[in-house]
């Protein structure tokens, strides 16, 4: 059809020019002359404009081919992230239901650390749905001993209430331990999560007494440092015996290569 219109135009413009010879054999110049002229700059804007016409609809057309590739390859990548491994599917058909009354934790005012697990595979499940990151922190108070359990509640309490008031009310926090609580940052890359962590700690340094403790941390990013609920934990927990093993009062990131250490 467009190159019909082509050949249209520059067939009038030909047959105006035609005209305007024959006008100026009649001894009609000056109107057959500006007639020709005229007819012959319509074919050319015409064949201008068709030529213009057809190179838009051709790069629209390469476009729309180039979006339906994309759409595709992202629809390929939702379809393999969205597969859940058999353990996790396993964990979580038959996780216990989170009745509020009884997820709290008394000591600390976290989540009990029951459902930790169960909540990283959940939170796990929907990063791979949406394709964004996640994020969890392990912390634990420096220089406890686990068997004063009293000393235990009392420096959780406190660390939770400041997990609580950091965190996003799309994220979640538990107690893991005697003297360990864990964070779980939603759509939270590596600096994110650094961020946040860095935050908790200096809070705690910026505390007036009787607040005299300090905790390390251990940070593990999905899909930067695990694909699954399980060994995020683990590089997470891997990452806090680093920052214990240099010393008090350190963070330390997950890498991709450590041994996995299962959660106490």
């Amino acid at each position: 059809m467009k190159d019909r219109y082509l050949v249209g135009s520059l067939a009038s413009g030909f047959a105006a020019l035609t005209v305007g010879v024959l006008t100026s054999a009649l001894h009609a110049e000056r109107l057959g002359v500006v007639a020709g002229i005229l007819g012959f700059g319509a074919a050319i804007c015409a064949a201008g404009v068709s030529g213009r016409h057809h190179h838009l609809e051709s790069d629209l057309a390469a476009r729309a081919e180039e979006c339906e590739h994309l759409r595709s390859e992202l629809e390929s990548l939702t379809a393999l992230f969205h597969e859940p491994t058999d353990t996790e599917s396993h964990a979580l058909v038959f996780a216990p239901p989170l009745d509020p009354e009884s997820t709290i934790d008394a000591g600390s005012g976290l989540l009990d650390q029951q459902f930790f697990r169960v909540l990283v595979q959940q939170r796990v499940a929907a990063a791979r749905r949406h394709l964004q990151p996640l994020a969890v922190v392990i912390f634990e108070v420096d220089g406890l001993d686990h068997n004063d359990l009293l000393a235990c509640d009392d420096a959780l309490g406190v660390l939770g209430s400041i997990v609580v008031r950091t965190l996003r009310e799309s994220d979640a926090a538990c107690r893991v331990g005697a003297t360990m609580a864990a964070a779980i940052l939603e759509d939270t890359a590596e600096a994110g999560a650094v961020w946040a962590t860095e935050r908790i700690r200096g809070i705690l340094h910026q505390a007036e007494p009787p607040v005299q403790f300090t905790i390390s941390a251990g940070v593990a990013c999905y899909p930067t440092h695990a694909l699954s609920a399980t060994e995020l934990i683990d590089r997470a927990g891997c990452a806090l015996d680093t920052a214990r093993a240099h010393g008090r009062d350190r963070l330390e990131i997950a890498s991709g290569d450590e041994a996995a250490r299962p959660l106490e």
